[in-house]
């Protein structure tokens, strides 16, 4: 159980670190994700338009919210609080991106910042896994101690695979796909 409460903070914390800074990066970068924010918020909230000023408060929080689950998850003892709120974060993620699609509305995913492949299916699979495994760090939080040195480095270097490969997954997804299914 420690090796999972381990785990699941390391990539939480790399995911959201990541996510974080690709938002933040810059003037343009923080433009293009308040932009998407406002598609996917009122695509959640069923209307035909978000103002910019409720669309700029919600990216802010989104960042902070990110940075605050990044930052709790790497002290033992905040970090089941930085575990629930980065498995709440998700969820509305992919809450907001279930109604985009299901609205036919198309946006880029800003996940990560940078990335202008629109959203798709294979993001809210990818947050109900992060969710999973946020849960799961969660409850092995809760009940285990600290991992053994020797264990600790392995399971650092899985995560940061794991991690590697969930802020590629649009490239990945460009470089397997079928032709015709992107």
């Amino acid at each position: 159980m420690e090796y999972v409460a381990f785990g699941a903070r390391g990539l939480i914390c790399l995911i959201f670190v990541v996510s974080a800074f690709g938002k933040v990066r810059g003037r343009a970068a923080f433009t293009e994700f308040t932009r998407t924010t406002r598609i996917l918020l009122a695509a959640a909230l069923r209307r035909r338009e978000v103002g910019r000023a409720a669309a700029g408060w919600a990216a802010r929080a989104v960042a902070a919210a990110e940075i605050a689950a990044a930052l709790l998850v790497l002290v033992p003892v905040t970090a089941p609080a930085g575990l629930g709120v980065a498995a709440l974060l998700l969820a509305v993620f992919s809450v907001a991106m279930v109604a985009a699609l299901r609205g036919g509305v198309s946006t880029s995913c800003r996940c990560f910042g940078a990335s202008t492949a629109p959203i798709g299916w294979r993001h809210v699979v990818r947050n109900a896994l992060l969710v999973c495994a946020a849960v799961a760090g969660l409850a092995a939080a809760l009940a285990a101690g600290s991992p053994p040195p020797a264990g600790m480095a392995l399971t650092a270097v899985a995560v940061a695979v794991v991690a590697l490969l969930v802020i590629r997954l649009d490239d990945l997804y460009e470089l397997f796909a079928a032709p015709g299914t992107r």
